[in-house]
């Protein structure tokens, strides 16, 4: 019963500046910013907008395939 009355805001994490990275940044820069920013996952603007989400999984994978291509 008692976290069926929590707000989502009461648990919510809130994001950092790192935590978002331009579309038209590079992948370099992106891996940059997971591996120093130690994050899982990035959201991807187009000036004010979000428009996506940049996994640590679907980066690995584009490594991973330009690697054995």
């Amino acid at each position: 019963k008692k976290a069926g009355k929590l707000k989502v805001k009461e648990i919510m994490y809130t994001l950092s500046d790192g935590e978002f990275v331009d579309e038209t940044a590079t992948l370099n820069e992106a891996i940059h910013q997971l591996v120093m920013g130690h994050h899982q996952s990035l959201l991807v603007t187009r000036g004010d907008d979000i428009v996506g989400i940049l996994r640590q999984t679907d980066v690995f994978k584009e490594v991973h395939d330009a690697i054995v291509a």
